[in-house]
């Protein structure tokens, strides 16, 4: 078994700028995939980490109800959380 394996699973986590992503924090999306989730609408609006799949996050974002299935890639940690919730 490779040593650096461990170092993979833990990078598979990460946001745009290479920031680990925990579950239950706040990010933010920062560019469009419609075939993960990742749609137009969906860009700069804040949603909360509520779960992890295979290579993809779960997120609720803010006034919506569903959860997303979104390529952490494709999302940037937020440092604070935000006014705004689910309204």
């Amino acid at each position: 078994m490779p040593t650096d394996a461990p170092q993979e699973a833990q990078d598979k986590w990460c946001d745009v700028e290479g920031s680990r992503i925990a579950l239950f924090c706040w990010v933010e999306q920062v560019a469009e995939h419609p075939d993960q989730g990742a749609l137009f609408s969906r860009l700069h609006q804040p949603g909360q980490v509520l779960g992890r799949g295979p290579g993809v996050l779960y997120v609720r974002f803010a006034g919506e109800q569903q959860l997303i299935s979104v390529s952490p890639e494709l999302l940037r940690l937020l440092t604070n959380e935000p006014e705004q919730r689910w309204c």
